[in-house]
């Protein structure tokens, strides 16, 4: 379970899995960034990271060697009735393009997109 604590500095929170901690927040400097990541590029980043660790396992069980995954993800929520993750997965490395669609098909498979692709329910305890 993920448990957040609000912390004094205005609208900052902890975010810990019981064994490593985070922060968040909501406030933004002169460059339009905050000091944390926001709600929704934890998100993002939960998407991003599940992509990168997915395709790097599928080239591994596939025996395709490669250097780097970079995996960017971003948010449109410009449609009030639904929402559009973006992504590009990028697999440095001496690879064919053959051989990175196969694994850029696969990625259908990665199970936090499988988890935001079902139908959500929320449950206050």
């Amino acid at each position: 379970m993920i448990v957040s604590k609000s912390k004094k500095e205005n609208y900052c929170t902890e975010i810990s899995n019981g064994n490593k901690y985070i922060f968040s927040d909501v406030t933004e400097d002169k460059g339009g960034k905050g000091q944390y990541l926001r709600p929704h590029d934890l998100i993002c980043a939960g998407f991003a990271s599940c992509l990168n660790i997915t395709t790097r396992m599928i080239l591994e069980r596939k025996n395709i060697e490669y250097e780097e995954v970079i995996v960017k993800v971003d948010l449109d929520k410009s449609d009030e009735n639904k929402t559009k993750f973006i992504y590009h997965v990028d697999i440095i490395g001496d690879i064919s393009d053959e051989a990175k669609q196969i694994v850029f098909n696969m990625l259908k498979n990665c199970p936090v997109r499988k988890t935001l692709s079902k139908e959500i329910e929320f449950e206050r305890i």
